[in-house]
């Protein structure tokens, strides 16, 4: 396991006192959490915790009731004056969502696409870059995760392990400073969920941060330099992955790591 962090960097990722809530199910209760550059943080947790709703906060899918959120030390979505919030205007909101990339359970590419088309997309229209450029840095992040032949394929011939390791690098494209993945194994069949995490540890070995909500327990311990246990919408404990999984202090904690680990 590589130790990215360091007291020296600065955080990429903050969030103060979050709170959300779907109806009456207070779904994020008071979240504080800070992610240092470089950082790779694994959220583990049962279903229902809480956990893809903090990722979905942070990259603006949903929008919390109170608390901030701060991406590379700036207040993100909204202003604060005499402790009144006002919303970002949608350009501004696009303009932070683009410095936080996301890759979801479900892939999400553009089915009408090809897999190159799914990677300059977002960087002609939004980063405004030249088409020759984006497709230049497309075929780099193709060949980074594996995919330099599949270029010109549509989503649909693509197994679903070489689809999510094209969302990845269509999130990439956008150059972001920090990636979010939320389950993103989940779907896969278990022998397309080693090519996957294998590109994501590529990842955290090159000093990306990362925020990765995730059921595979031996990815958070072998990449993870933080691990954070989530349940009933709060953090109940928080330590590096020798701890967590070596000698968790919370009894609710070695309860879910052990029904999790005897399967």
């Amino acid at each position: 396991m590589k130790d990215h962090s360091s007291p020296h960097d600065r955080p990429m990722i903050e969030v103060e006192n979050l709170h959300k809530h779907f109806g009456p199910l207070h779904v994020l209760n008071g979240i504080n959490l800070s992610i240092t550059t470089g950082e790779v943080v694994c959220i583990i947790g049962p279903s229902g915790s809480g956990k893809s709703t903090l990722l979905r906060c942070i990259n603006h899918l949903e929008v919390p009731e109170s608390g901030r959120i701060r991406i590379d030390g700036k207040l993100a979505y909204r202003d604060e004056e005499g402790g009144v919030f006002k919303a970002h205007s949608n350009r501004a909101v696009a303009a932070v969502r683009a410095q936080v990339g996301m890759v979801f359970q479900h892939f999400n590419l553009f089915p009408h696409l090809t897999v190159m088309g799914n990677l300059v997309e977002a960087p002609i229209h939004v980063l405004r870059q030249p088409r020759a450029a984006a497709r230049r840095r497309a075929m780099e992040l193709l060949e980074m995760v594996g995919l330099g032949d599949k270029a010109d394929a549509y989503p649909e011939e693509l197994s679903g392990g070489q689809q999510q390791r094209a969302a990845i690098a269509r999130a990439l494209a956008m150059d972001p400073k920090a990636m979010l993945f939320d389950e993103v194994t989940s779907a896969l069949d278990p022998e397309l969920v080693a090519e996957v995490l294998a590109v994501m540890r590529r990842l955290a070995g090159q000093g990306m941060t990362m925020l990765v909500v995730t059921h595979e327990m031996n990815f958070a311990r072998q990449a993870a330099s933080r691990v954070i246990f989530m349940d009933h919408g709060r953090i109940v404990e928080e330590s590096s992955p020798e701890q967590i999984f070596g000698a968790p202090r919370e009894p609710r904690t070695r309860d879910f790591l052990r029904t999790v680990l005897d399967r």
